[in-house]
């Protein structure tokens, strides 16, 4: 019978397929009110500078054409239409001012919001999302969907440039046909134009965006790792390493801007000739009498506000085409669907013993599986698929085991046997192939994820750490806990006496992953944590790796005192921090193939662990 949870479907995404869709569920809706206030007057203050510019100087010269009425001096006579042309641009900067300041209301607003759920998203992704994927590719790429929604937001702009080209056209067509014939013409040209480049110019920039993703995280991986870099006078290699995706996307970019200056250059000639044109045609109707001076000077004033807007369009598409295409190939590769979710309705964990159950579990992966980010010098690399008939690497292998509540466990086999991937299983990061973990007879794929975590502190090999003070990163094991509570769980991990010897104390920023702190010091710092979360069950995963053997005897009473009357799990190559333990469990190839208390295994002869133990030296087991 299959569990609850593994009816959740995982082939979909909460988000639309679309980039588009994902902009208009959380960027426009919410705020369509305010959004729509500030198109209006968006609008109208560029409808009004387009348009109404080239009617004022009109107006204005057309003074100058007109007789003046008896009894008044030219002063009075052109006092009125100076007035209200002051007066209309003082509205329209009112307007102006309004709008200046609706717009700072939202657009923060609104990039934050689709910043914030995004961002969540990915914080739900699985563990296998995040292995197979670099971390400044990401960064990257969730600029991209960020950057894409300003560009979205320009480009619904451009119905206030249509609107001048419309408005205007249609006031010169009132003054000479031949003259709004051209001017159609020129913008018939250029819509043409644009719609055949366009399909091009957006592939290209989709490669080019691929392409410099690509970089991005291959040059954060490599700086990110600078301590190794100059460990082994890797500079040289690295500039080599790098060069490849270097030059793909120099090619990629330069392509993309070949395609971008083509799509505007050739109609800037077309534009010139007909400026031309539209001149000497002004000059003829001049001559005729079919046109008057203020008609000239409204001609070219709306030639050049037309022109101007056209020029508008098609300087901004190239770059528009760019950033969408970038955000929506971003946008695709970000919003994978979810391997790792909750059931239904899915209940909190509650853990009142601490008993855990592993019945017939079974992990196995497909052999050969490419990733995500399988790329080696800018171009995709041909992964060899396994043979057909070729059976999933079994993991674990149909595995049984019944923890007590309190009971203190210890894990040991070589690398490879099995033991992260039984805690990761634990855990939830991954969901077995088959089986089932119960957890005071629960089942952790039944309940919410991060309750299952919340009742688990976890001790990694190499913890990591926030470039954040070195209060705030125990504290993250319990965000409420008051400075009293952090400072004692530093004091029983060993923690307390490094920290006041630092500049600032516990205010002290540890650097990028704790690169300020010594690997011990990042031990204790997470072993800290893991006492001021004061969970129910405790797992440890080579926690005193990296201590040396005084600082390791000094913390080993308060493991003791953190695992009293709690469920703990020990993975440990150190057999002699085992010794203590209840119960040693040893694993190979995926199975339990010895079990008992140290003594207990020591004795029998020919057993994996009497003789792991044999091998060690300075209580390492060697591999």
């Amino acid at each position: 019978m299959k569990n609850k949870a593994d009816k959740v479907k995982t082939n979909k995404t909460p988000f639309p397929k679309s980039l588009l869709g994902f902009y208009f569920r959380y960027g426009f809706r919410p705020y369509w009110v305010l959004l729509s206030i500030w198109m209006v007057f968006t609008l109208i203050v560029i409808i009004a500078n387009g348009v109404l510019f080239p009617l004022f100087q009109k107006w204005f010269i057309a003074l100058f054409e007109k007789p003046v009425p008896a009894g008044m001096t030219f002063v009075q006579f052109a006092i009125p239409t100076i007035v209200m042309i002051v007066g209309a641009w003082i509205v329209i900067d009112i307007l102006d001012v309004i709008r200046q300041a609706q717009g700072g209301r939202w657009r923060p607003t609104v990039q934050n919001r689709i910043s914030e759920v995004l961002n969540d998203y990915l914080h739900q992704q699985s563990l296998t999302f995040w292995t197979n994927r670099m971390a400044g590719k990401i960064n990257t790429q969730v600029n991209y969907v960020f950057g894409g929604f300003n560009t979205l937001w320009n480009f619904m702009l451009m119905f206030g440039a249509i609107s001048i080209i419309i408005i205007n056209a249609g006031l010169v067509i009132s003054i000479n046909h031949s003259v709004a014939l051209v001017l159609g013409g020129v913008f018939a040209f250029r819509l043409i134009y644009s719609l055949v480049l366009m399909k091009p110019m957006n592939k290209a920039s989709k490669t080019a965006s691929d392409s410099s993703s690509h970089l991005s995280g291959k040059i954060i991986d490599s700086l990110s790792n600078y301590s190794i870099v100059k460990l082994f006078a890797g500079a040289k290699q690295e500039k080599k390493h790098l060069e490849p995706p270097r030059q793909k996307n120099v090619r990629d970019r330069i392509k993309s801007s070949y395609i971008q200056r083509f799509f505007w250059a050739v109609p800037g000639f077309v534009w010139d000739i007909s400026f031309g044109l539209t001149m000497l045609m002004c000059v003829k109707f001049y001559v005729s009498g079919e046109m008057k001076i203020s008609d000239i000077v409204f001609t070219v004033s709306v030639y050049f506000s037309v022109m101007g807007a056209i020029a508008n369009i098609v300087n901004q598409i190239p770059d528009m085409v760019d950033v969408i295409g970038s955000a929506q190939k971003s946008y695709e590769e970000l919003v994978k669907p979810i391997e790792i979710q909750d059931a239904p309705n899915a209940p909190d964990l509650k853990v009142s013993h601490g008993k855990i159950e592993i019945r017939g579990l079974v992990f196995k992966y497909k052999r050969n599986a490419p990733k995500a980010d399988d790329e080696e010098n800018g171009k995709k690399k041909k992964v060899k698929k396994a043979p057909r008939g070729t059976a999933p690497k079994i993991v674990l292998d149909d595995l049984n085991l019944v923890i007590k509540p309190g009971e203190k466990v210890g894990i040991v086999g070589s690398s490879g046997a099995g033991k992260s991937t039984l805690v990761n299983l634990l855990m939830r990061f991954y969901d077995p192939t088959r089986g089932e973990i119960l957890i005071d007879g629960q089942n952790i794929r039944e309940v919410k994820q991060d309750s299952l975590r919340e009742n688990i502190a976890f001790i990694p090999q190499e913890p990591t750490m926030f470039n954040r003070t070195l209060r705030e990163n125990i504290g993250y094991g319990r965000p409420d806990a008051t400075d009293a509570e952090i400072r004692r769980a530093a004091k029983r991990a060993s923690a307390d006496e490094f920290i006041m010897e630092t500049e600032k104390k516990y205010e002290s920023l540890v650097g990028d992953r704790g690169i300020k702190l010594s690997g011990g010091q990042r031990q204790r710092i997470a072993i800290a944590r893991a006492f001021l979360k004061n969970a129910p069950i405790l797992i440890l995963d080579e926690a005193t790796a990296a201590l040396d053997s005084e600082t390791e005897a000094a913390i080993q009473k308060s493991f003791e005192e953190l695992s009293a009357g709690r469920t703990t799990i020990a993975i440990a190559h150190r057999l002699s921090t085992l010794r203590n333990m209840d119960r040693i469990i040893v694993i190979d190839h995926g199975k339990i193939v010895e079990s008992g208390t140290h003594m207990q295994l020591l004795r029998r002869r020919g057993g994996i662990y009497a003789r792991l133990w044999k091998m060690q030296s300075g209580g390492f087991l060697q591999e």
